[in-house]
């Protein structure tokens, strides 16, 4: 039961965080290019960890997604350098650092997996 909770707890996360934005609003100070690219970010995200717990991807679908969220989040940086945006311009290159080295982890591993076969 306690597996349960914990597999699936993210997923209700995302839905109160979205009924939260719903609810509330949109402060009137971000702009709304802003929202969709992060909407579309943490969309991509949460596919790509749906996808990981429930189905089991082959190596080029895991690749292919996190190639897609690293370019999401170039996205992001470059908007966050168009409208001067420090807090989204950290965000960015942190996020496109972490994503980068798991891609070249993930990548690396396949490699070594292949050669000892």
């Amino acid at each position: 039961m306690l597996n349960f909770f914990s597999k699936y707890s993210k997923y209700a996360v995302l839905l109160i965080f979205i009924f939260e934005i719903i609810y509330f609003g949109i402060p009137d100070y971000v702009q709304p290019v802003f929202v969709y690219e992060y909407l579309l970010f943490f969309g991509l995200a949460y596919l790509f960890a749906i996808i990981q717990d429930f189905f089991n991807p082959s190596e080029k679908t895991d690749i292919l997604l996190r190639v897609v969220i690293i370019i999401s989040s170039l996205v992001i940086l470059i908007t966050s350098i168009y409208y001067k945006s420090t807090f989204s311009l950290i965000f960015s290159v942190i996020m496109f650092i972490a994503i980068s080295f798991s891609l070249y982890l993930t990548i690396r591993q396949n490699k070594t997996n292949k050669q000892q076969d």
